[in-house]
């Protein structure tokens, strides 16, 4: 299982941005995160940049996965329906639960989802 986020694993947070000028303001070979947009994903695949995606409905799912995301960040309600389609498909994607709690992220394993990630795992700002 994936744990990214939790204090008592070592991460390597995740970026958020909201336009291609802000990847500019990440570390080098870091992971930028963004809510689904297509002109993002379309840049970010074309420039080999890692990225992660918050994801609200299966079309959007189907969308990351071809866009080579590299994970999929999804509610608790969504994440059974992402985690089915990507075993069923094979995604090379993974499935990420978005946790506040070891509670939940016991629910993610017990549900065989990808991983989870803390909110402490993304950088909103300042970076």
């Amino acid at each position: 299982m994936i744990i990214i986020g939790h204090p008592d694993i070592e991460y390597k947070p995740l970026y958020m941005i909201s336009t291609t000028k802000d990847i500019s303001n990440t570390p080098p070979n870091s992971t930028v995160i963004f809510k689904y947009d297509p002109i993002l994903c379309k840049y970010c695949k074309q420039n080999s940049v890692d990225f992660a995606l918050f994801v609200k409905d299966i079309k959007e799912i189907l969308f990351a996965s071809a866009f080579e995301a590299r994970f999929i960040i999804c509610n608790k309600k969504l994440s059974k329906k992402a985690q089915k389609l990507a075993n069923e498909y094979m995604f090379d994607t993974k499935i990420l639960l978005l946790c506040k709690s070891e509670k939940k992220m016991l629910w993610a394993a017990k549900n065989s989802i990808d991983g989870v990630i803390f909110d402490d795992a993304i950088l909103k700002e300042g970076f």
